[in-house]
């Protein structure tokens, strides 16, 4: 016996394109939105790295300074633990929002289409 999507496909060539194009649209898309993703994924980790090391200079650069200079000579000694500060704090934010982020398997919707062709099929193959 021919399964009916056999037979539906040797009715209507063109339907099997039309599938094959649909699928091909779908991991298309899917994969620009997982491309999309990592490009995201990656700029938000080397800007958390660049801020990290930019902070760590700024601490011992601060360091070095109030080594070297007494503390009451200084108009703002508070800055010195402020201006590292800010670019550690926004690169530890950073890499805890990367470490946080959602990890989602590629092509998943293409998987779901899939087995919901093959369910449509077995479907079809019961009849």
């Amino acid at each position: 016996m021919i399964h009916p999507a056999f037979i539906a496909f040797a009715k209507r060539p063109g339907l099997l394109l039309e599938h094959a194009d649909a699928y091909t649209d779908l991991a298309s898309a899917e994969l620009d939105e997982w491309a999309a993703r990592w490009k995201r994924h990656a700029v938000v980790c080397v800007a958390a790295a660049v801020l990290l090391a930019l902070g760590l200079l700024l601490a011992g650069t601060a360091g070095l300074l109030l080594a070297a200079l007494p503390l009451h000579a200084m108009p703002l000694p508070w800055l010195l633990w402020v201006i590292p500060g800010v670019p550690l704090l926004i690169g530890a934010g950073l890499g805890c929002s990367a470490l946080a982020a959602k990890k989602q398997a590629p092509f998943t919707a293409l998987r779901q289409q899939v087995s919901q062709d093959l369910a449509t099929l077995k479907v079809l193959d019961d009849e």
